[in-house]
């Protein structure tokens, strides 16, 4: 059998070899196009993760400047409505105008993002943000890490992880905790899954595992502690509690003289770490003394804590009124 001789009398391919050479170009453009959906796709989240430290850093931002941090967008204008919603019907929105990050309104999907936060730290002020912030951060320790405690207590925030019921509670000891507020990107399906479908019970997925058990979704989560907006804005000068004392009570800063009822006050502010004493006006000397922990656990929950003679007034509102007969 001779060799096929093209027009130029040059030997030429078979059918067959040039069928093995379609599927070898066949197969080599498939794993092509897969490397390159995968390097998008790779790339797609590299960038929707910068962006969302960009929205931490904005809100950051944003409670330095106003001394609170902003309220969801309910209805889809960027910008925030308050008072705030729990957003039990449909998801909140970021409101990127306040935060003066229009450039990324939306994820990398074109998506806008969801956004929660903790319903206190929505009515602070430069005043008492640094002293909210620090009864938000410790409420667990104070507590004891309370099982089954609901996260939409008190209008807070909170994550979970896959192990908990996904019933608007952290079930148990490690398995949650609170945030100030929490971002959420539908990811490449274009949907919040599971807990981020924001049916109103404030719990969420934690970044670090944001995968619900029962459905496999790609939502990409940003969480913002409480502690890290402290670390930024707060230092123990400004985080205050503002004390004021009823009845006959006076109060004395810890010096050398002791307690004396003509040097008295009737009001003080106490910063973090300080510890204020008292004089109940029957006699020199002090007959009672109080640090800024136990006030800042009065102004959460005066029964809860045996703080004597403590009234909370509201609570995180950074203000204690003791009242000494």
């Amino acid at each position: 059998m001779y060799p096929k001789q093209t027009m130029s009398g040059e030997e030429g391919f078979s059918l067959v070899e040039l069928s093995i050479v379609l599927v070898i170009v066949g197969l080599l453009m498939t794993v092509g196009i897969g490397i390159m959906k995968s390097v998008r796709k790779t790339g797609k989240i590299v960038k929707e993760k910068a962006n969302i430290t960009v929205i931490k850093n904005s809100l950051i931002t944003y409670a330095f400047s106003h001394g609170r941090l902003p309220c969801p967008d309910t209805d889809g204008d960027g910008s925030e409505n308050c008072p705030t919603s729990n957003c039990a019907n449909s998801p909140c929105g970021l409101p990127f105008i306040d935060l003066s990050i229009s450039s990324i309104s939306k994820d990398t999907w074109s998506i806008p993002y969801g956004y929660d936060v903790t319903d206190i730290l929505t009515t602070t002020n430069s005043r008492n943000l640094c002293s909210t912030l620090y009864q938000l951060e410790n409420l667990y320790s104070w507590y004891g890490s309370p099982s089954n405690a609901a996260c939409g207590a008190s209008n807070l925030v909170c994550v979970t992880d896959t192990t908990d019921g996904d019933d608007g509670r952290i079930g148990s000891p490690g398995q949650g905790y609170y945030l100030a507020a929490y971002t959420c990107s539908g990811g490449e399906d274009h949907v919040f899954g599971a807990k981020n479908g924001r049916d109103g019970r404030r719990e969420y997925e934690m970044s670090a595992n944001p995968f619900d058990i029962t459905v496999n979704r790609d939502d990409l989560t940003g969480e913002l502690s409480f502690g890290e907006i402290s670390a930024k804005l707060c230092n123990s000068k400004n985080t205050t509690i503002d004390v004021t004392m009823t009845g006959s009570a006076l109060v004395w800063y810890s010096d050398n003289e002791g307690c004396k009822v003509a040097d008295g006050l009737n009001a003080v502010t106490v910063s973090s770490g300080q510890v204020i004493h008292y004089n109940n006006g029957t006699s020199d000397g002090c007959t009672g003394q109080v640090g800024f922990e136990d006030l800042a656990k009065c102004d959460v929950n005066d029964s809860t804590f045996a703080i004597p003679n403590c009234t909370t007034g509201t609570p995180f509102d950074g203000k204690v009124i003791l009242t000494i007969p």
